[in-house]
């Protein structure tokens, strides 16, 4: 039977409107929130500036506001050359993205003020000349005080600004703490002791996120950097430069957030998949490391207990993800031939990672007892073989749920029981 010509073209009229309706297929729009920190507008430039010192030689401009004499102004622009040369020829790191002409020229500004402002880079404006997201900064350090801190936070400022040109949506904790770690690396000073306290004050927070009680906590965490380039970097800053670059994201023009993945939490457990137990591993270690630096840096123990108090138990509570509790017993006066028995209790639904750490007399780290990743709340161990160690120390680290969200709040109810006796 043939079909009635006027349903053949009541059908196709139909399917033709179907496939306009249809296709091409809209893009579905995910809610604002769902991506990551907002584009911050163009930054706030400082005014009333008396003077612009111009370098020669290297892609910065010193703006001098009042209260800040002439001599303070040549040592700032010195200094803000030598480490311009010292973060191309020591790390790689590339400078600054020019500003075109919203400080006189492209180079990059920095203001000196003369009143109690630390040294920080502000994010001027997006850039779209790359493939991913990158912005122009400028920096607002305050002149006066100390040779070394001005100098540290001239450092500061030019380091975060190279981040913000690497990639504009870092989050700000790891903006400053990888800023104050590049500019360690150009001044050849150590880290502002200041700011380690400030970090070591609260070693249970999660270091790359936002969430940092202060700025100089933020900064202090670049001991978490120091020590990761320690074990994987070169000369050059490979490992440091490849956490800025790799993960790199374009975000459309019309959006009013960060599209931020991957985001550099994927690119650290990337790198450090071939290490035993991997990103975690890596991480405890470095809190180990850090627990047996030598006072007042180190971040002090929930409990040190004596031989003598043995069995003695400490609870530690609002661990964060990346966060550690430590406890430490002083074998000064145990037996000869002893052993010690550890035994870790945490809270459920978290995974852990622990480590039992002998310490020598002279702070040293004589060896390790190391725990695999631990999904059900409980790990032991047993420490023999005694002689000549000084102290145990006791460093367990919250690995969350691993789904680590670098812009999201940390959650902080993680808790962990460690208990010591002996055997």
């Amino acid at each position: 039977m043939p079909f009635p010509r006027a349903a053949l073209a009541l059908a196709l009229a139909l399917v033709s409107g179907a496939a306009s309706a249809q296709s091409p297929r809209e893009i579905p729009r995910w809610p604002e929130r769902a991506w990551g920190q907002a584009i911050p507008v163009d930054g706030v430039r400082p005014t009333g500036e008396v003077g612009v010192l111009r370098s020669l030689r290297a892609p910065v401009d010193v703006h001098v506001m009042p209260g800040v004499s002439a001599e303070a102004a040549l040592a700032v622009l010195a200094d803000a050359e030598a480490v311009m040369d010292a973060l191309e020829r020591r790390t790689g790191v590339a400078l600054p993205l020019p500003d075109g002409d919203r400080g006189g020229s492209p180079s990059f500004d920095l203001y000196l003020a003369g009143d109690l402002v630390r040294g920080e880079a502000v994010v001027d404006a997006l850039s779209y000349a790359g493939p991913w997201d990158r912005a122009t900064a400028f920096g607002v350090v305050n002149a006066l005080g100390d040779p070394d801190a001005r100098r540290r936070r001239l450092a500061q400022a030019i380091a975060e600004a190279c981040i913000y040109g690497a990639k504009a949506d870092h989050p700000i904790g790891f903006v400053r703490a990888m800023g104050a770690s590049l500019a360690r690396r150009a001044t050849e000073l150590p880290l502002d002791p200041d700011d380690v306290r400030a970090f070591q004050s609260e070693p249970t927070r999660a270091w790359w996120s936002d969430d940092a009680r202060s700025p100089a906590a933020q900064r202090g965490a670049a001991a978490v950097l120091d020590a990761m380039a320690a074990r994987w970097d070169d000369d050059r800053g490979t490992f440091l430069r490849g956490l800025l670059e790799a993960p790199v994201q374009l975000t459309p023009h019309d959006s009013p957030r960060f599209w931020n993945e991957p985001d550099v939490m994927e690119v650290l457990k990337r790198v450090t998949r071939e290490e035993p137990r991997g990103f975690w591993g890596a991480l405890l270690a470095g809190a180990s490391a850090r627990m047996v630096l030598d006072a007042p840096l180190a971040a002090a123990p929930a409990r040190t207990a004596q031989w003598s108090e043995l069995p003695a138990w400490t609870t530690v509570t609002g661990v964060a993800p990346t966060g550690h509790a430590a406890m430490t017993l002083d074998l000064g006066l145990a037996p000869r031939v002893t052993a010690v028995g550890v035994w870790v209790h945490a809270s459920p639904y978290t995974r852990w990672v622990a480590s039992v750490l002998r310490v020598g007399p002279d702070g040293h780290i004589m060896g390790t007892v190391d725990s695999e990743l631990i999904s059900t709340g409980e790990w032991s161990a047993r420490l023999d073989a005694l002689e000549g160690v000084a102290k145990l120390v006791v460093v367990v680290v919250s690995a969350g749920d691993e789904n680590l969200d670098p812009d999201g709040e940390p959650i902080r109810d993680g808790w962990v029981a460690i208990n010591l006796g002996r055997i």
